[in-house]
């Protein structure tokens, strides 16, 4: 077997080759990536591209991940207004959350490309930059990641799910395992986007379910692609919190503001 520091010159100059000869693309814009070995989002995005959404807010919402305006910072909450009065309230339950950006223009457009037009370069990308997110957020790192399941008929029409795909190139990067059979989602529900928050809550009601006990010393990344009301999510961590889950971690590329 070669020693991992031959292959990991091997493997680099063979990558430096095929950027000498095919230069990479932005995954997001198609422009040209002039210097790909910047940090490793650089490989795949444009500097244009790198400018949007290093401006993102860093101050987020432990729970849900909204962006904290300059008052709650000012403050030191580490809760939005929904969150904060429940703060606290399950003492021996642990969430945290980690987003990468707004669900704003480009970044909902980069969604709608990975989701419906199969663009799985947007998912080692958005999977590496959630795996970078969750390295620099300050939290404990899950011991492995869930996706969050999608509907047998969305599998079908689009032949993969782009929660697993993003899950997998960040565990990738994060190394954690990544188990897709871990959450199931049990049936049909009205379509989301038709419902008020409450709504959402009530339509998602007991349509995920774990398929084993989870251990309690096990801290779970629970990874989407979007929060928009933290419905689908919030479903999802009671499912693997009535199989025994204590401590969770939301990760997802973007997450809908106010």
């Amino acid at each position: 077997m070669l020693p991992k520091q031959l292959i990991d010159l091997f493997y680099r100059t063979y990558q430096g080759m095929g950027d000498a000869v095919l230069p990479r693309r932005c995954v997001a814009c198609h422009a040209g990536i002039k210097n790909p070995h910047a940090n490793p989002l650089a490989r795949f995005a444009c500097s244009t591209c790198m400018n949007l959404f290093e401006g993102m807010p860093d101050v987020r919402c432990k729970c849900c991940g909204l962006a904290l305006g300059p008052r709650p910072q000012a403050f030191g909450w580490t809760h939005c207004r929904h969150c904060k009065p429940k703060a606290g309230d399950n003492t021996d339950q642990e969430t945290d959350c980690v987003v990468c950006c707004d669900y704003t223009a480009p970044f909902d457009q980069w969604i709608a490309q990975l989701k419906y037009g199969k663009a799985h370069g947007l998912a080692t990308f958005m999977g590496l930059w959630l795996g970078v997110n969750t390295q620099k957020a300050g939290c404990a790192l899950p011991d492995l990641l869930i996706p969050v399941p999608g509907s047998r008929e969305k599998l079908k029409q689009r032949g993969y799910n782009q929660a697993a795909l993003i899950a997998k190139h960040a565990g990738r990067h994060i190394q954690r395992p990544v188990y897709t059979d871990w959450l199931v989602k049990t049936g049909e529900a009205r379509t989301q986007a038709e419902l008020g928050r409450g709504e959402r809550l009530q339509n998602l009601q007991g349509l995920f379910r774990a398929t084993r006990p989870i251990p309690a010393g096990l801290r779970i990344g629970l990874v989407d692609d979007v929060i928009t009301t933290g419905a689908t999510l919030q479903s999802c961590e009671a499912a693997l919190r009535n199989a025994g889950a204590k401590s969770i971690l939301l990760m997802a590329v973007c997450r809908t503001p106010e």
